[in-house]
């Protein structure tokens, strides 16, 4: 029973789709009620239905469901908030929804940011430090480097909740290294080096 309604959901979500606004670039204030974020409930839960086809197909928890609504719209508030910010030339860059949109910022740094060394061995590692890096006199170097204007770093990758991130930074750095030298950019995968 719980399932056939929420497919007959998912179903109305798909068939009025093509009036819910693109996905990952929400606007704000284009001619929405003020109830939420300048939307009605019924956008934002339209909004939602749809989100939750693409990025959470397979969620069955019904009881879990409400409380996932509850903190997409609190992100989606934000988002409007920041956006219409942006609008008004207050921030350089615009929010938009992605998979993350039903997590609380304490469940998302929980599942994907990973393990932290032990503040000890953080003490330890910092000063136990060398002189190769130093500064000698008559050096003349810049403040900041940023690597992204001189097209050596390619586009965001997403390792998920894999914990290979030893393998997405040491990636990275090669795929730097590598433009670096060669003046060529290629992206190498993460996966091989875990196998």
């Amino acid at each position: 029973m719980a399932s056939a309604l929420i497919f007959l959901l998912l179903l109305a979500a798909a068939a009025v789709a093509s009036t819910v606004p693109d996905l990952y670039m929400v606007t704000s204030g284009e001619g929405h009620s003020e109830q939420v974020s300048g939307r009605s409930e019924e956008e934002v839960r339209l909004l939602y239905l749809e989100w939750v086809a693409k990025h959470r197909p397979s969620r069955n928890a019904l009881a879990e469901e409400a409380s996932r609504f509850e903190v997409f719209t609190d992100n989606l508030r934000y988002i409007d908030a920041h956006n219409a910010a942006a609008d008004r030339g207050e921030r350089t860059f615009r929010l938009g929804l992605n998979r993350f949109a039903d997590l609380t910022n304490e469940e998302y740094r929980a599942k994907y940011l990973g393990v932290r060394a032990a503040a000890s061995r953080r003490r330890r590692a910092s000063s136990e430090g060398s002189n190769r890096y130093r500064l000698r006199d008559g050096d003349d170097l810049p403040d900041s480097i940023d690597w992204r204007e001189k097209g050596a770093v390619v586009g965001v990758k997403d390792q998920g909740s894999c914990g290979s991130c030893w393998a997405f930074s040491t990636i990275a750095a090669v795929e730097g290294i590598n433009q670096i030298v060669t003046g060529d950019l290629i992206s190498l995968s993460e996966q091989e080096l875990v196998d």
